[in-house]
Order: structure tokens, then C-alpha cells, then sequence
């Protein structure tokens, strides 16, 4: 093996150690995520229950713009159809 080859064999060791050493913990962590960790059913239930309190929320939320948006709608409308209105001693 002539020096050259040697210094390759060595940067192309160093190399894919490098990459091992890099691309390692994103393979381990993804292996976590697929070993697929279970939770217990009292967790999943309180964690189920945060979810539809906070859609019930949500759900209120969407309701009240809804009924602020038809009264703007309204407004506006009305607004629209009704001639301007001429202050005192203009004309």
C-alpha cells in the first residue's frame, strides 16, 4: 500500500466514522419513535379529556365570531341601504 492510499483509506475511515458518529442519534431516536412507548388508560383519558375541553372551547370561540360576524354583516348592510344622512344646516 503506497502512502497516498493510505492517507485515503485513512480520510474515507474518518470519514464514515464521522457520518456513523453524526447520523447516529437521529437512527436511535427514531427507532424510540417507532418502538411505539404505550401509555396507560388513565393518562389517555385525561389526555382525551384536555382534547374535547379545549374543542368545547374552541367550539364557543368559533360560535361568538360567528354571531360578531352576522352583526358586522348586518351593519354594514344597513348601512349601505339607508341614504346619507345631512347634518343641521347643510344643504
Amino acid at each position: 500500500m503506497t502512502p497516498e492510499e493510505g492517507v485515503k483509506f485513512l480520510a474515507l475511515f474518518l470519514f464514515l466514522g464521522g457520518s456513523f458518529w453524526v447520523i447516529n442519534p437521529f437512527f436511535r431516536a427514531l427507532a424510540k419513535r417507532l418502538e411505539g412507548k404505550t401509555m396507560d388508560v388513565q393518562a389517555l383519558d385525561q389526555v382525551r379529556d384536555e382534547m374535547l375541553g379545549e374543542m368545547d372551547g374552541l367550539r364557543q370561540e368559533v360560535a361568538q365570531l360567528s354571531e360578531r360576524l352576522e352583526f358586522t354583516e348586518r351593519m354594514l348592510a344597513k348601512q349601505q341601504s339607508e341614504p346619507p344622512r345631512v347634518g343641521p344646516g347643510a344643504r
